[in-house]
């Protein structure tokens, strides 16, 4: 119980993170995700390996969590609306570096959904290659790659940008 205690207080916050970026920037439906992704865990504590990454472990459940969520409420997810209200900097000098990144993460947006996703596991919710991979059931090598060209298209199109 307080090894599950410890994981809780360790990752809470980073699976409401994940939620909010994929819930439209949601705080009440973040705040719900993450509960029943914690409850689900806590039922199934005693069926998780301890040889395996807690935090892999966590985000396969909350990765199929969301997914269910959406099949569920038929509703397409992640949008980036409203992302200026969480993209925050220390002053507003910083202006011009919050609406590039708010640019950026628009057009991740409107990537394909394997783009999408693999960059957002991996530079928004900071995973492992290995631990993207464990959640999405595919092998290392093949999500490093995934990771690559899905950031080839992502400057493709920020290049295609700017030249407009």
């Amino acid at each position: 119980m307080q090894t599950f205690i410890s994981h809780y207080q360790e990752f809470s916050d980073k699976i409401y993170n994940y939620f909010l970026y994929r819930v439209n920037f949601n705080q009440a439906v973040a705040e719900d995700l993450t509960s029943e992704v914690f409850l689900k865990a806590y039922e199934k504590y005693d069926t998780f390996d301890q040889e395996r990454s807690f935090q892999a472990w966590i985000y396969t459940i909350a990765h199929n969590h969301l997914v269910n969520h959406y099949s569920h409420a038929s509703r397409k997810p992640i949008s980036l609306e409203g992302l200026e209200d969480f993209i925050q900097t220390p002053n507003d000098n910083h202006f011009e570096e919050k609406h590039e990144a708010g640019q950026v993460l628009q057009v991740i947006d409107n990537m394909q959904e394997n783009d999408r996703d693999v960059l957002r596991f991996r530079f928004v919710d900071e995973l492992d290659y290995w631990e993207i991979a464990d959640i999405l059931q595919k092998e290392e090598g093949a999500i490093r790659t995934q990771v690559s060209r899905s950031l080839e298209k992502l400057r493709q199109i920020l290049k295609k940008n700017l030249e407009k």
